[in-house]
C-alpha cells in the first residue's frame, strides 16, 4: 500500500511539472491554471474520472513553443496569443503587483526575454539575472508600486482606470470541470477564473465549444486625467490671470486635465497578436464612459522608440511636440542612474460625441453667431 501511494505521489508530481498542449492548443495539465483551480481539479478530478488529454507524441507541442505565440489552429495556421482584456479601476494590491513585476521585466529586463528563432525557444540561450540588475529591478518596482498605491491613497479624486490583457487557457474536458467548480459556492477565485463569455476572448475559434479560463498578466497600460499643457490651439481654456496675492502664489494655468495614456506595456513573446491594439482602443473608449467632455488624448513616446511612434501613428495620433528635457532609468550598467532622453508628445482628437453639453451649446452659439453677423 505505502508503495503504491509513493508511487501516486512521483507520477502526480511529474504531471504537474511537464505540462504539454496538444495540436489544438489545449492543456495537457493544468500547470497553467490558477493555483485555485489546480488544487480543486487534482483534488477531485481523479474520483469524477476527469482525463486530461494525452494525445500521441507527434501531435504534442511542448508549452514552450505555447508560451511564444505558437497557437495552431485546424487548418494549421498560426494565431496570436488567446487573451482577454479587464478594466479594474485603481487595482487591488495583488494586481497591482502582478502589474508591476510585468511591466518592470517588459521595460528593463532584457536577459528575462527569451532568443527565439522561428517562433521556437532557445532554452539553452536563456540568460540570468545578475545580481546587481536584480537589485536594480526590485528598486524601479518598489519605486512603481508606491507610486501607484500614493495615487490610489491621496488621489482618491483623480480619474484613473488601470487595463490589463490576461493570458487565456482552453481547458479540456470542460463539462466536468465546471460541474466540479459549481459544487463550491464557497470558492470564489476558482469561480471568477472561468470566462463566461467568450465572446470576449481574441484569437480564438469561437465555434469550439471550450471552456477557458485566464492566466497570467501579459499586457497592461493606465489611463488618467493629468496636467499636460500642450499649447497654443490645444488649450480647452483662456489663461486666467495670475493672482498677485502673497497668500496666493500658486499660478492659475487655466488648463483642464487632460487624459493621459501611459505604460503601455506587452510581453515579448504574446507580440504582434493585437493586445497592443486593443488596450489602446480600450483606453479610448474608458475615457470616452468618464463623460467629462475631453476632446483628446495624449501620451509621450521616447525619440528613439521607432516601432512605438508608428504603432501609435497607425492608431491616429498625430504628433505635437518634443520635449528633450525628459529623463529615463538606465539599467545597463553596474549602478543605475537617470539619463536624459527626448520624448514625443502625440495627441489623438476623440469623436464629437464625448463633448459635454456646454461644448456643443457653445459650438451652436459661435455657428450662429457666424450665420447672422458679417466677420
Amino acid at each position: 500500500m505505502l508503495l503504491l501511494i509513493i508511487i501516486y505521489i512521483d507520477i502526480s508530481m511529474a504531471w504537474l511539472i511537464t505540462p504539454s498542449l496538444n495540436n489544438n492548443g489545449i492543456l495537457s495539465s493544468h500547470t497553467s491554471l490558477n493555483l485555485a483551480v489546480q488544487d480543486k481539479i487534482s483534488g477531485l478530478g481523479k474520483g469524477l474520472g476527469l482525463q486530461w488529454d494525452e494525445d500521441s507524441s507527434e501531435k504534442i507541442k511542448s508549452s514552450e513553443n505555447n508560451i511564444n505565440g505558437n497557437n495552431i489552429n485546424d487548418r494549421g495556421e498560426k494565431q496570436g496569443i488567446p487573451f482577454i482584456i479587464q478594466k479594474i479601476g485603481r487595482g487591488t494590491k495583488s494586481e497591482i503587483e502582478e502589474i508591476t513585476d510585468m511591466c518592470i521585466d517588459v521595460f528593463f529586463n532584457e536577459e528575462k526575454k527569451t532568443d527565439t528563432n522561428n517562433g521556437e525557444v532557445s532554452s539553452n540561450k536563456k540568460k540570468r539575472v545578475k545580481p546587481w540588475k536584480a537589485l536594480q529591478l526590485a528598486y524601479l518596482g518598489n519605486m512603481q508600486r508606491g507610486d501607484i498605491l500614493a495615487r490610489n491613497t491621496f488621489k482618491p479624486e483623480q480619474k484613473v482606470d488601470l487595463i490589463v490583457a490576461r493570458r487565456v487557457y482552453p481547458v479540456p474536458h470542460t463539462a466536468q470541470i465546471v460541474d466540479l467548480i459549481d459544487d463550491d459556492t464557497k470558492n470564489t477565485q476558482t469561480s471568477s477564473n472561468i470566462i463566461s463569455d467568450k465572446s470576449r476572448i481574441y484569437n480564438i475559434d469561437q465555434s469550439k465549444k471550450i471552456i477557458y479560463v485566464t492566466g497570467e498578466v501579459i499586457g497592461y497600460v493606465e489611463v488618467m486625467e493629468k496636467q499636460f499643457g500642450l499649447g497654443g490651439n490645444f488649450n480647452n481654456e483662456k489663461p486666467k490671470p495670475i493672482i498677485n496675492n502673497r497668500k496666493k502664489k500658486k499660478k492659475q494655468s487655466g488648463e483642464k486635465p487632460r487624459p493621459y495614456l501611459g505604460n503601455l506595456s506587452v510581453v515579448d513573446y504574446a507580440r504582434k497578436s493585437g493586445i497592443g491594439s486593443e488596450l489602446v482602443s480600450t483606453c479610448e473608449e474608458v475615457v470616452m464612459s468618464w463623460n467629462r467632455g475631453h476632446k483628446e488624448i495624449v501620451l509621450q513616446v521616447e525619440d528613439d522608440n521607432k516601432s512605438a511612434i508608428q504603432f501609435y501613428k497607425r492608431r491616429g495620433y498625430e504628433f505635437v511636440y518634443a520635449d528633450p528635457t525628459c529623463r529615463r532609468f538606465d539599467t545597463s550598467g553596474f549602478i543605475l542612474k537617470e539619463t536624459r532622453v527626448t520624448k514625443y508628445a502625440m495627441l489623438k482628437r476623440l469623436p464629437v460625441a464625448n463633448r459635454s453639453k456646454d461644448e456643443e451649446a457653445s459650438d451652436i452659439g459661435q455657428k450662429l453667431k457666424g450665420f447672422f453677423f458679417a466677420q
